[in-house]
């Protein structure tokens, strides 16, 4: 059985990687695979030794702006000290110019671009089995010294991906981390300076496993939940029965959207003002969930 190790260097402690989770849930119908995070802090010599301890067969890195360098350093001395691990990246830094990653990065072994769970999972499979990776979409590799880049793979069904939010092994830090979560994918706009401009179109996640994960989240301790929406509310049905959801089940956990404020229509605010506390008043009572 290969053994995988996902892993990523986030900005704080404080921070999880909600994309390893989803990796996790999606790949476990078929794959065992063991998270393990790290900081941009962390001397890469000890990451370097800790991911050698564990001997792993697979090892996946998500990557992003802030912990792209880092990353490297630890990559390079891995290949060193395990030349025959398997090394795929992934994650928005290396998504959208993955030629120029794969040739940067000779110690790569594999890309995964774009939305990575079914990716991943098919690789796994190739990996376990007769090695066809000219079929994984979404994914670029070697054959010899050249670089071979898949067509792309066309956008998931966002309800098919298992819930990333059910592992045991989060829930002793829930109240300690701040906790990810996302209801849509995507984003309307088309702004020059983002990497979300790139996708086209929002998708949601079915409102019901929405509320049933935050609901499990809240109850299991969490106390700080980041949506990660490009824009929460942009379909203002939804974000508004999600705010109406939060207000009665909050339990005194913190809840932080990015929204757009020039599309807040009137009555959502008045709601807001009667029902949740702002950031900075909220330690005056304990019974109003604070929204930032």
């Amino acid at each position: 059985m290969m053994r995988i190790v996902l892993t990523t260097l986030n900005a704080k402690y404080i921070h999880t990687c909600l994309a390893l989770r989803y990796l996790k849930a999606y790949a476990e119908r078929d794959f065992s695979c063991e998270i393990v995070e790290y900081t941009i802090k962390d001397p890469a010599m000890n990451i370097v030794s800790d991911l050698y301890q564990r001997q792993p067969d697979v090892i996946g890195f998500s990557c992003y702006i802030w912990n792209i360098e880092e990353t490297i350093v630890v990559i390079r001395m891995l290949r060193k000290i395990l030349p025959q691990v398997k090394i795929v990246l992934g994650g928005p830094e290396v998504s959208y110019d993955t030629d120029y990653w794969m040739n940067r990065l000779p110690e790569v072994d594999y890309i995964v671009m774009g939305e990575g769970e079914e990716t991943f999972h098919h690789l796994l499979t190739e990996l376990a089995g007769e090695g066809k990776f000219h079929f994984v979409f979404g994914l670029a590799y070697r054959r010899g010294d050249e670089v071979i880049i898949n067509p792309g793979r066309p956008k998931l069904d966002l309800n098919a991906i298992p819930s990333p939010h059910r592992f045991a092994e989060d829930l002793p830090h829930l109240a300690n981390r701040i906790v990810y979560f996302e209801t849509s994918r995507g984003c309307p706009f088309s702004c020059q300076f983002c990497l979300s401009s790139i996708e086209v179109g929002v998708r949601y996640f079915d409102i019901e496993r929405t509320k049933a994960d935050l609901l499990y989240l809240i109850r299991s301790g969490a106390r700080l939940i980041k949506f990660v929406d490009r824009t929460f509310n942009i379909k203002r049905d939804y974000a508004m029965e999600i705010f109406r959801f939060l207000i009665e089940n909050h339990g005194g956990c913190v809840f932080q959207f990015e929204i757009t404020a020039d599309i807040m229509r009137p009555e959502v605010l008045e709601y807001l003002a009667e029902h949740a506390l702002p950031a900075s008043s909220a330690s005056r009572s304990a019974s109003s969930p604070r929204m930032t």
